[in-house]
């Protein structure tokens, strides 16, 4: 049988105590980190957990503001570069439209402020802008129609999809060939846009359609307003396009005013000559012909069409008479339409100046111009010294590798022994 004692060992604990006082009073055991001996990249290091928290907080602080700092530094070189790009860009451009206005530099301050509104008013770049501008100086005109006709050729344009050259080129020949009737390039344009609306038929078609039968539409009797009706109904029963209607409609003003085709128009008793017997105009005597082509046999029919258009404009003849003919002619309607326009061209680029697109076109040009203004007064001048110095310095360098004297000898053996080092 086990029996059990109770009892208490009093020597044992007092022992154990005994000696773990005499090592405390030793010293210890001394578990604590020397931090004095460490470099402290992230703030002081102690053996407090939350200490340690606030030096990475600390640090992330850190590399945050050096990366705004450069960022900043990076924005402030990019904005420095395009105020300098801006009064480069500016500045070339209006000394190259200067060359051929030589206006004063009052007056070509007052044109630059010009092309700066006709860029916003089209959606335009100051680039197109300027180019436009310096096409239409060359003709002579004053700084204000010069700026009048840039701002009308980039409304059409913006209408048709044309560039800028082109615009000004079909407009140039428009108010060239209808000089005499005292029409402005924005009322030409409108008659453009107003039937552009209407009909089957685009700006782009009618504009390349007058440029290319303009003068032969004048010579015989035919206003603009008529070729832009005549235009528009070829376009819509053809679709041919506007280049291939005009050069159609120029062989047959041409052959219709030619004696013996008119001669030939007479003895099918198609009335040609007015009572004073002045020769008709060209759409005058169309309208005659319609009435008739269909009472002719097919031998006439084949034999006037290849008189008044030739084998290859046949197509666009015929159109143009079955339209002429028909109870509801788009000729009639459309020359109508165009004579009473007014102000469509402006009208329909008022709305597209209403877009996201346009105002932001709009904001980049008026940042340009900003630009252009604040660099002209803070960093021209600067720039002119430093590319003045520059220029100096490589021309003179220049002559040194070229001089046969002791100082031009030094440099040249100076840059031999370059040469053969890095040899």
């Amino acid at each position: 049988m086990a029996i059990r004692l109770n009892g208490q060992i009093v020597g044992l604990d007092k022992s154990v105590q005994d000696a773990v006082n005499r090592i405390n009073r030793r010293g210890g055991l001394n578990l604590n980190l020397n931090e004095r001996s460490f470099t402290q990249p992230l703030g002081r290091i102690t053996t407090k957990a939350n200490e340690f928290t606030k030096s990475l907080e600390a640090s992330n602080a850190r590399v945050i503001a050096f990366g705004a700092s450069v960022g900043i530094l990076n924005g402030v070189r990019e904005a420095f570069e395009s105020l300098v790009t801006s009064v480069i860009k500016v500045e070339k451009a209006l000394t190259d439209v200067n060359v051929v206005l030589n206006a004063s530099s009052g007056d070509l301050r007052k044109f630059g402020d010009g092309l700066f509104k006709v860029a916003r008013n089209t959606a335009q770049s100051f680039d197109t802008v300027a180019i436009a501008a310096t096409e239409f100086a060359r003709q002579g005109l004053s700084i204000e129609e010069t700026l009048k006709r840039t701002n009308d050729a980039l409304i059409l344009t913006r209408l048709t999809g044309m560039d800028a050259a082109e615009s000004v080129k079909n407009l140039t020949a428009a108010m060239n060939t209808f000089s005499k009737a005292g029409l402005t390039s924005t009322e030409i344009i409108s008659k453009m846009a107003s039937v552009d609306v209407e009909f089957a038929v685009s700006a782009d078609d009618l504009a390349a359609a007058i440029s290319r039968t303009g003068q032969a539409a004048i010579s015989s009797g035919v206003s603009i307003d008529q070729l832009i009706g005549i235009v528009t109904a070829a376009q819509q029963r053809t679709a041919r396009g506007g280049a291939v209607i005009g050069n159609s409609l120029k062989t047959i003003f041409t052959r219709i005013q030619r004696p013996d085709t008119l001669r030939q128009l007479e003895e099918l008793g198609v009335a040609v000559r007015d009572v004073e017997f002045n020769t008709l105009p060209a759409i005058q005597i169309l309208n005659n012909l319609a009435s008739t082509y269909d009472t002719l046999s097919d031998a006439q029919k084949s034999q006037i069409g290849q008189t008044v258009a030739g084998v290859f404009q046949i197509n666009i003849l015929k159109a143009a008479l079955a339209d002429a003919s028909s109870q509801n002619s788009i000729l009639a309607r459309a020359t109508e339409i165009s004579a009473n326009a007014t102000d469509e061209a402006i009208s329909k680029n008022e709305k597209l100046n209403t877009t996201l697109s346009a105002l932001a076109s709009q904001t980049s040009i008026s940042l340009l111009e900003l630009s252009k203004s604040i660099g002209e007064i803070a960093l021209a001048p600067g720039i002119k010294s430093v590319l003045n110095f520059v220029n100096g310095l490589a021309e003179g360098l220049t002559k040194l590798t070229k001089g046969e004297d002791v100082g031009s000898q030094f440099f040249q053996g100076f840059l031999k022994g370059i040469g053969k080092i890095a040899t």
